[in-house]
């Protein structure tokens, strides 16, 4: 095998791409787009020529297709999905790869992409995941995995109007002493 996983996200939606631009770069494989009932040819030849040794499909059904994870099979049979009920869900699945207690964790808006896609590097750099929380506050799954990675330092992308302050002062208190 060329590389050890290969995450495949959709082009037409971008939070699944961005929670596992982090991970793919983790465990030193590409993250390739996808459309949601098609398979690029192009994709499909990279995935070939890569030869992971795992493909996972970021995101559920409702972004890409099972079609696609069957097709999928056929390159790879250790191909499956991860995908919550939720882009913020999904980001948690994506975020479990990572060992506890981690140095950073890259927080960022499910609701608009830029930022979590500029900070896509903090997060690599800091060895941690990006998390996607939701503007309206923190969710259970989300806070269940921010206890469970207990990091270090939280670094928060965007501004209020993207992430609000009560969402940066909440999660405070998921930073280890």
């Amino acid at each position: 095998y060329s590389v050890p996983v290969a995450f495949v996200a959709s082009g037409e939606s971008f939070p699944d791409a961005l929670s596992g631009s982090a991970s793919a770069a983790h465990f030193g494989g590409p993250v390739l787009l996808t459309q949601k009932g098609k398979l690029p040819a192009s994709v499909r030849a990279e995935l070939i020529r890569l030869r992971p040794e795992r493909i996972v499909v970021l995101g559920g059904a409702g972004t890409i297709d099972d079609s696609i994870v069957t097709e999928l099979r056929d390159i790879q049979p250790a191909s499956y999905r991860l995908a919550g009920g939720n882009r913020y869900e999904t980001s948690v699945q994506v975020s479990q790869g990572f060992d506890a207690r981690v140095d950073t964790v890259v927080v960022a808006s499910g609701a608009v992409y830029p930022d979590a896609l500029s900070g896509g590097p903090t997060a690599i750099a800091g060895a941690g995941p990006v998390v996607l929380v939701d503007p309206a506050g923190i969710s259970k799954p989300v806070a269940d995995e921010l206890t469970r990675l207990a990091p270090k330092r939280i670094v928060v992308l965007g501004g209020p109007n993207t992430v609000p302050q009560t969402v940066v002062d909440a999660l405070a208190a998921y930073i280890r002493p």
